[in-house]
This record gives structure tokens, sequence and C-alpha cells, in this order.
């Protein structure tokens, strides 16, 4: 081992959480963990350093007068490796659409199904279906791990093949603690009539690296403490006007009637309410109480928000009127329908419509969905990363968000020079680039992007480094 290669093995040591050192070493003690394989020449590879250096390449980049995003061509792994020192706990939010190990064969490989007699473990039939996929999915896990902040959140696409694994290997390196949810997203809403079932959905699924555990709900009440406190908790999305109406012309203006009670049973909030008209008497459901206690009750119904359904006869409901629930918003939901969060065909359509009819990419993300979970995860100047760039759609969805709300997001996107057999553009990084430029055009976006490749340390002359922070 050289100089450089003692040291870059020190820094890798040394950028570990102290709490955690040797967590990823296969000879650690035994604990909760998925084994499978290959799973120890896989963590000791994981162990060793980057050899590759990252090169800057202007003649690729897109020249603009703020160019905060770089664009980085080269194999994801190395290349996490490359930026762990730099980007240690700086990124706020990573979002992945990696191979789903279906066996079958796009621009990119997406078969890590081992043959038969191949390698340790081959006979054990579901050991050659997923060891392989795991095996290159696990270490870049461990390091996306490492680059997200405190309060950081990492989506990755997936669907029915290896959900179940990434569960639990996404259990062992954040923790199970640290799971964010399981979101469906509807990627398709024509029928597919040649089997028995026609599946409709994909999934996301988040993990946090400190999910935090209390206090996740923004509201006027608790606005401080929310912005402060450690972990991720997600942002409420905007409120779904159409949802609030005046039917009684309401001087407040819009309105929605909300169940007046509320989770837990806490005896102050327990108390009997009497329906003015038909004189029954109403307690909260069990398990549960009621909004407020009975003085501030008696507020709410002299006021005029307290209602008993339509035609006045049912349990009490509170009159939530639409401006006061706007600065705060309101939840998400883990159903994302194809209609407000775009299709498989949604995402093919968008590029169409920037590069003809000759598609250069198959199976895009729609950029509504990944919009979607930008404004659940990132802030203002945010820095946001994908490793699994494909034709770009997290930079394109950033962009748009930028331009929507001034957000300053900053994205950071890496792809391999997979060959494509398209004279135009002869790698998938290729497409990355241009797909940006374009989407920028498009948009009528100001902002740029730098562009890096990964290669061999004698082949990166005086002109190597990393992108900017």
């Amino acid at each position: 081992m050289d100089e450089q290669q003692r040291r870059d093995a020190m820094e890798t040591l040394a950028l570990r959480d102290p709490e955690e050192t040797g967590r990823w070493d296969a000879g650690a003690v035994e604990a909760y963990q998925l084994n499978w394989p290959g799973k120890a020449a896989m963590l000791a590879a994981l162990r060793s350093p980057a050899a590759a250096v990252l090169k800057p390449c202007p003649e690729a980049s897109l020249e603009a007068a703020r160019m905060p995003h770089g664009v980085i061509e080269g194999d994801n792994l190395p290349v996490l490796k490359r930026l762990r020192k730099r980007y240690l706990k700086r990124v706020k939010m990573i979002y992945i659409d990696p191979p789903y190990n279906t066996g079958g064969d796009f621009l990119y490989e997406d078969n890590f199904r081992a043959r038969r007699g191949d390698g340790p473990g081959a006979a054990d039939d579901e050991g050659r279906r997923h060891g392989p996929w795991l095996n290159m999915i696990y270490p870049r896990l461990v390091l996306a791990r490492e680059l997200l902040r405190d309060d950081g959140v990492l989506f990755v696409s997936i669907d029915d093949h290896e959900v179940h694994t990434l569960r639990l290997v996404l259990d062992e390196i954040f923790g199970a603690a640290n799971f964010v949810a399981m979101f469906a997203w509807q990627s398709r809403t024509s029928r597919q009539n040649d089997t028995d079932l026609c599946v409709q959905h994909e999934y996301v699924v988040a993990y946090a690296r400190r999910r935090r555990q209390a206090q996740r709900r923004l509201t006027a009440a608790n606005e401080a403490l929310w912005r402060s406190l450690p972990g991720f908790a997600a942002y409420p999305v905007a409120v779904r006007a159409g949802r609030y109406h005046n039917p009684d012309n309401d001087p407040r203006g819009p309105w929605k009637a909300d169940p007046f009670d509320a989770p837990n049973v806490r005896p102050a909030l327990t108390y009997p309410i009497t329906n003015p008209l038909t004189g029954e008497v109403f307690q909260p459901p069990p398990g549960r109480c009621w909004r407020t206690g009975p003085e501030r009750f008696a507020e709410l119904q002299a006021d005029g928000r307290i209602l008993f359904g339509r035609s006045g006869r049912a349990r009490p409901q509170l009159k939530v009127f639409l401006k006061e629930k706007q600065p705060y918003g309101e939840v998400a939901t883990t159903w994302l329908d194809g209609a407000a969060f775009g299709t498989a065909r949604s995402g093919t359509r968008e590029l169409q419509a920037l590069f003809g009819a000759r598609v250069p990419f198959t199976y895009p993300k729609p950029t509504a969905l990944l919009r979607f979970l930008l404004r659940l995860a990132t802030g203002p100047g945010d820095l946001v990363l994908d490793f699994f760039a494909g034709s770009g759609s997290t930079g394109h969805a950033v962009l748009a968000e930028n331009l929507a709300d001034g957000g300053g997001r900053r994205f950071l996107l890496v792809q391999r020079g997979d060959a494509t057999g398209e004279p135009r553009w002869p790698t998938i990084a290729d497409i990355t680039r241009e797909r940006l430029r374009r989407a920028a055009e498009a948009l009528g976006s100001e902002e740029g992007f730098r562009a890096w490749r990964l290669v061999s340390p004698g082949r990166a002359g005086s002109r190597s480094g990393t992108p900017p922070r």
C-alpha cells in the first residue's frame, strides 16, 4: 500500500461516526442482520479506498450565470467514496432509482441474478436470485447514509422484485427506528390483460438518517420548536383548496368540517357534549378525547365554529377555515395516484417533449413524483443527490421546483457512461447532461451545471478534485 492509499484508508476510518466504528466490518460482533453469499467480500471491498479521481469537464458543462449544480460521469461506488470526505453529513435528500433486478435488459444492467453453479451458495435459489443485487446495492446505501445530514432522508424507488430485501437491508444500515414511510406510487393507470393480476404500482421507500420521534407535525402552536428540533420530519404539503367550500356564506371564507375528536384518552378533554337540536349527549369515541377542553369548546360554539353535521343531528364537528390551514399545509399521504404524481407514461412523455418522438431512455420517473419528494424533504439551499441519475429526472425536477418557489436547491447527479448505441448521445451520461440542457431551456431556468468524470489518477493530470460544496 502506497502513502496515498494509506491516507485514504485512514480517512475512511476517520469519517465513520465514532459510535459506529466496525459496524460494517465482516468480523463485527454478531447482531441482527441479513446474510447472503458474498456479503463478507463485499464489505471488504467497501472498506477499500477509491483509486480513481474526479476530473473537471468544462466542455460538457452547462455554462450559465449561476452554476450551482454538478453532474459526475462514472461508476457510483468509487464516486461516492470520493465524495465522502467533502460531503459527509451535508446532503439533505438522496433519491435513487436503482435497477429493480427484474432480469430484463435495458440501457443499464437490470439482471443481477447469478447463473446456476456460479460462485459460493449458487445452489441456493434465493441466494442466486437476490445475492448479487444485494452485493451491488448494499455498499452504495452505506455510503449514502454517511453523506446524509442528521435531518436528511433517502428515497429509493423499487418494485415487488426486491422491495422485501431492500427493507431488510435499510433496516440493517439505517436502523428500523429510522424508517419513514413506504409510498405506493401508481406507475400505470392502464390495465394489463395478459395475466391474472395487473400490477399498477411501484414503491418509494424512505429512511431518515435520524427519524424524529416527536413533534413531527408542523402547526401554529409548535412552529419554533418544530424548526429547531433535530432529526427528519416531513414538511407539510400545500393545502388542497378544492376541499374547502362556503355553503353558508361565512364571511371568514371557505371551510371544511373536521371531526372534533382527537387521538388518546385525556381526562381533562373528556366531557359530555349535547347536541342543541336533538338533546343527544355525545362522549368521545373509545380511545379518543375531544380536541379542546369545555371552556374552549364553549368559545368555539359561540363563534359559530361547532357543527353537528349537515342535518344538525350528528356528532360535533369543527369548522376549519382555508386561510387558517394554508400557512402550515396538511399532512401528505403515502398513496401517490398517477393523476396527481404522474405515471411511467408521464415520464416518457416528458422526455418526448424534450427529445422528440425518439425517446433516448426507457422508464424515466415523472418530475411530478420527484417534485413531491423535494417538497416533503427540502428547503432553501439544500443539496439533493441522485447517484443512479439515468436520464436526469431528479435534476430536471430540482430546476422546475426552484423556479416554482425560489428555493435555490442544488443537485449532484452521478451516472455511469454506459454505451447507448445512439450516435447523438453515445452514453447514458450524455443523455443525462443533454436532458438537463434542454430542460433548463424549456423551463427558462438560468441555472447551469459543472460536469466531472471519474478517471484513473494517471489520466487526471493537474486538473482533479471534487465538485464544490
